[in-house]
């Protein structure tokens, strides 16, 4: 079962599901009538509901099922993230811990949540939604700086467990620094990085005393990279490296062990958190070739986005509302980006011809003759393929 178990979290507790299942629906109202037939009357979409058995594992289970139980009492309305769907914004309108339905030591709470209906304007412009990611960038690092400060355990710890939170926490700093180095920035684009990377490394030589210092340090320079990658290189690099890998397990389940693996977790978070911050602030200003890119771009955000959020417990509250709040802009941005691109077609001729020539059918514009051979994907723009797609016109 264990293997089957993956990440999902409400309003940033996290806890593990097997599944969750959705139930979509319309609302039909049905109308006899004397004759013997009937009419039905639509009232549009059902509100789309949610049924998920959470498990809650670690030292702190039992901790997380009573906070989900009072979620369900207080703070219902918030951000459902769930594995291979995208992040939803729900009422938690049930909340049962089940004794009978606990396996392998995992604690079992089921809930059931209804879909909050979408509230966003719709006639918000990209270049308002561009201003809107960055103005949530701008004060995010405060929420950046209260979860590392809540979620670390150092207060009163012994010297090795202080040790070991500073290498989770020099972690974060590695994993940026080698983003940096994958990514193959210009010498402009590092030397913008510099000086936020060498604020971060001195906040990290105080972490112990400072680790809220630190997570404001982190986000600066994650917003710092962002700015300074090229953001179609950034995304991709974020998918081919994958979720940041979880922290090892306690070795023992008592002590030590358990702050140890704890605040190993926590570093884990704050990583998935820089790179979400890193990706949604290069987002803001990234174009798109054509439909599908705009496509693929926003499901690998929502990926990242998922992943932080995820990770994200009940200490960094704040930041998972900034966060999911960040990941709904950059999907609304791609989208109204993508509505913006003419769609693709397929062109063909019965012989190889020109780019030049193609270029004047399809646009009218000569000027546009390497555009086409590009997507054409011709080893000679003298000879482009008898059939390949193209932007309409």
């Amino acid at each position: 079962m264990a293997i089957r178990l993956r990440r999902a979290s409400f309003d940033g507790l996290p806890f593990h599901v097997e599944s969750g299942d959705a139930e979509a629906g319309h609302r039909v109202a049905t109308t006899t009538i004397p004759n013997g037939l009937h009419v039905n009357e639509s009232f549009g979409p059902q509100a789309r509901k949610y049924e998920i058995e959470a498990y809650c594992a670690g030292s702190g289970a039992h901790a997380q099922a009573e906070a989900l139980l009072v979620a369900a009492e207080a703070a219902h309305l918030g951000l459902l993230v769930l594995p291979d769907q995208p992040s939803v914004m729900v009422r938690l309108t049930k909340a049962r811990r089940s004794f009978e339905k606990d396996k392998l030591g995992l604690i079992s709470v089921s809930l059931e949540a209804v879909a909050e209906p979408a509230t966003a304007p719709g006639g918000l412009t990209a270049n308002a939604i561009e201003a809107a990611i960055y103005g949530v960038s701008a004060g995010i690092g405060g929420a950046f700086g209260s979860f590392a400060g809540a979620a670390f355990q150092l207060l009163g710890q012994s010297s090795l467990v202080v040790e070991a939170a500073m290498d989770a926490a020099a972690g974060v700093l590695g994993d940026i620094a080698a983003l940096r180095q994958t990514l193959r920035l210009s010498p402009a684009a590092m030397a913008a990085t510099e000086q936020p990377f060498a604020a971060a490394t001195a906040a990290l030589a105080a972490f112990p005393a400072a680790p809220a210092a630190y997570g404001e340090a982190v986000a600066t320079l994650a917003i710092a990279l962002g700015d300074a990658a090229d953001p179609a290189t950034l995304s991709a690099v974020l998918v081919d490296l994958g979720a940041p890998p979880d922290a090892a397990p306690a070795q023992v389940s008592r002590g030590s062990a358990l702050v140890i693996a704890a605040n190993a977790e926590q570093g884990v978070a704050l990583t998935a958190a820089a790179r979400a911050l890193a990706l949604g602030e290069a987002s803001a200003r990234r174009s798109y070739r054509d439909r599908p890119e705009a496509v693929t771009a926003r499901s690998s955000a929502a990926a990242v986005f998922d992943d932080a959020l995820a990770r994200i417990g009940r200490p960094g509250l704040d930041l998972a509302r900034q966060l999911s709040a960040m990941a709904g802009l950059v999907a609304d941005l791609a989208q109204k980006r993508e509505a913006d691109l003419a769609p693709l077609i397929t062109v063909s001729a019965g012989r190889p011809l020109p780019s030049l020539v193609w270029a004047w059918a399809l646009y009218g514009d000569p000027m546009r003759a390497e555009e086409v051979a590009a997507r054409a994907a011709a080893y000679n723009p003298a000879f482009l393929p008898e059939r390949f797609t193209a932007l309409a016109a």
